[in-house]
């Protein structure tokens, strides 16, 4: 199969390993250090050497792009399988190439954009053309939603497939009516909806496999694997709840508790590094029955979840400055700390009150 698409495979890869060409072209143009790295907030927090720029984000892709061939074209079933479906393993990954590396070179050399757009738009595409292919796919072990019930019965990857497309451009086009809305706004959302597109498929094809084993259009040996088959999907299961469990972890459940020694507090945090404050180094404290309510919107290097805000934060009133806080609590306390603002609270205003009053009783302010 890969003899018969030569040309494709070739034109493809060249088009990834462009933007090494045009780097070495524009050397002498670029900066000695280049932009790699964006934060969620849209802003450039990390950069790489020229030459680490221009190279390894390209070959990782090119890397990525012949994996993605070689173990499509070696799969058998694909033979037959649509050449439009083919065509989106093809140029996925060149486009994305083309579009990253366009965005970094263009702020190595001072333009100014909206990365956050440009990861948004990447997802638009891969959803709008993938949701439209994807009823076309063909039944195979490599491309599509790869789930036991949908491999051993046609017509339950025929249904899931269509569900899929038509769920994945439903999703595209949400994505692409957000795609001027602040990224910090959407928050949590933007992640649960791609939770949502991934997972929901392989439960509707679970569930259209009860509804024909109900009917009596397949029945239970239908659906037996061998062991291989077997493995592959455990492991494929195993590492799928995996996935969801931390995502609910990291998004619903966590906590950090504020300990008082006799010289020092520390916030005991999870998911995020913890904190040792002397309280020597404290000169101001302020109780607040108020908290910023749109400081998730204002999160510039840290943690949110539908819980906790914790990390790096800006506002116009603190400019940069560090937030320990529970969402549903509407009090916090705010702390200068070596002229750095630190804000904290507790669950409850209660137990934001404690954490002032215990505060004021070993500084002494």
């Amino acid at each position: 199969m890969i003899k018969k698409h030569k040309w494709q495979l070739i034109v493809s890869s060249s088009i990834i390993l462009l933007p090494i060409v045009t780097g070495l072209l524009m050397w002498d143009a670029l900066p000695e250090n280049i932009i790699t790295h964006w934060n969620a907030k849209g802003e450039a927090d990390g950069v790489s050497s020229k030459a680490f720029a221009i190279f390894v984000p390209t070959l990782i892709l090119f890397l990525a792009h012949l994996l993605c061939i070689v173990v499509t074209m070696l799969d058998k079933r694909n033979k037959e399988q649509s050449n439009k479906v083919l065509g989106m393993v093809f140029w996925i990954l060149p486009v994305t190439s083309l579009l990253i590396n366009g965005a970094m070179y263009g702020a190595a050399l001072g333009f100014d954009f909206d990365i956050d757009i440009i990861v948004r738009i990447i997802l638009v595409l891969m959803f709008l053309v993938f949701g439209n292919y994807m009823p076309k796919c063909k039944p195979n072990s490599t491309i599509g939603v790869k789930v036991v019930w949908a491999l051993r019965n046609e017509e339950n990857w025929n249904k899931t497939h269509r569900f899929t497309g038509r769920l994945w451009v439903i999703g595209g086009l949400f994505l692409l009516v957000t795609l001027f809305v602040d990224m910090q706004k959407l928050g949590n959302i933007f992640i649960l909806l791609l939770l949502f597109m991934a997972f929901a498929p392989m439960l509707y094809s679970y569930v259209y496999y009860r509804r024909q084993l109900k009917e009596g259009t397949v029945t239970k040996e239908d659906i037996v694997m061998n062991p291989s088959e077997k493995k592959t999907t455990k492991i494929s299961v195993i590492v799928g709840v995996f996935i969801l469990v931390l995502a609910m972890l990291l998004l619903f459940i966590g906590k950090f508790e504020v300990v008082f020694e006799e010289t020092s507090f520390t916030i005991d945090a999870n998911y995020w590094a913890d904190a040792t404050i002397s309280y020597a180094d404290i000169d101001t404290i302020e109780y607040r029955e108020w908290d910023d309510p749109n400081a998730s919107a204002g999160r510039t290097f840290g943690y949110g979840s539908f819980q906790l805000l914790m990390g790096e934060f800006e506002n116009e009133e603190f400019g940069n400055y560090t937030r320990y806080s529970y969402i549903g609590c509407d009090s916090c306390v705010v702390l200068s700390v070596k002229g750095r603002i630190l804000v904290i609270n507790g669950t409850d205003e209660e137990q934001t009150q404690e954490i002032y009053n215990e505060l004021l009783s070993k500084t002494g302010k």
